[in-house]
């Protein structure tokens, strides 16, 4: 596949990273599996599409004033700890020809465990007690984000933006912007450990990625400013659910339906942006 078609690839997975706060390595990562990527690569790939998108995410929710700049350093210096963990975990996986399967099968699991959180029977917009520590729940949000992050080439805000909400009892935007903030440390220890490990990455294919992403993420994060809270957890569990099925088809060798799965979920998601905002035009 020629660079530049990875330039509006990192667009339109920078507009669904800057709305959910998830860094978009959740989408790119299985797409370069399927594409035939090695599992270091495409994991350092990813994070170097997620350090775009989590530079100018940040940017964006901190003038929407949605990151709690002391909690995200807590998460965000925690998840460095994960992270140098995970790494050569994946490495030595790798040489033994499991990590595909291994990094496969964690993301269904997380993947399913957080739709369910989000799609679960009698789930209310306004429930977030959260843990009686705060700092305990934000060291484990961090410590396990930072460990997945690097397993699977991600942000981590996945994993964060719906364990601030479970565990540190924020509401939903507050949470998306607090967990973009955080990533940004925790991507780049990943992308530092996996090039330390001497992981031959196309730079170019990263930069397109990240310059698409630096346009795109903005877009998200601001058009989730238009879409109520109870709203966007349904639509972030339908994405979890829809990625995890992508997932999934991938492991059992239908590759062209897991694309096209990927394909047209981003397709509905960006045509549903485009409705509302339209419809708030006129």
């Amino acid at each position: 596949m020629d660079f530049y078609y990875f330039l509006p690839l990192g667009f339109f997975i920078g507009i669904i990273s800057g709305f959910f706060g998830i860094g978009g390595g959740i989408i790119l990562t299985p797409l370069l599996l399927i594409l035939g990527f090695s599992p270091s690569i495409a994991i350092a790939t990813s994070l170097m599409l997620t350090l775009g998108s989590t530079v100018s995410g940040t940017l964006s929710h901190l003038r929407l004033k949605n990151v709690v700049w002391k909690d995200s350093l807590i998460v965000g210096g925690v998840g460095i700890i994960g992270s140098t963990i995970a790494t050569p975990i994946v490495l030595r996986l790798e040489a033994a020809n499991g990590a595909h399967l291994v990094i496969s099968i964690v993301y269904m699991g997380l993947l399913l465990y957080f739709a369910w959180k989000f799609l679960r029977p009698g789930q209310k917009s306004d429930d977030t007690k959260g843990m009686k520590n705060r700092y305990v729940a934000l060291a484990f949000t961090g410590i396990f984000a930072g460990f997945v992050s690097s397993l699977l080439g991600v942000s981590g805000g996945f994993i964060i933006t719906p364990l601030l909400v479970s565990l540190a009892g924020y509401e939903l935007k507050r949470a998306v912007g607090t967990s973009i903030a955080s990533a940004l440390l925790i991507v780049v220890s990943g992308l530092v450990n996996y090039s330390a490990a001497n992981t031959d990455v196309d730079l170019l294919v990263g930069a397109m990625l990240i310059l698409g992403a630096l346009l795109g993420a903005p877009i998200g994060a601001k058009q989730l400013t238009h879409f109520k809270q109870s709203f966007v957890k349904k639509y972030l569990g339908i994405f979890y659910l829809t990625v995890a099925t992508s997932v999934l088809l991938e492991v059992l060798s239908f590759n062209t339906a897991s694309l096209i799965l990927l394909i047209g979920l981003s397709a509905v998601f960006l045509i549903m942006l485009v409705v509302r905002g339209f419809k708030r035009a006129t």
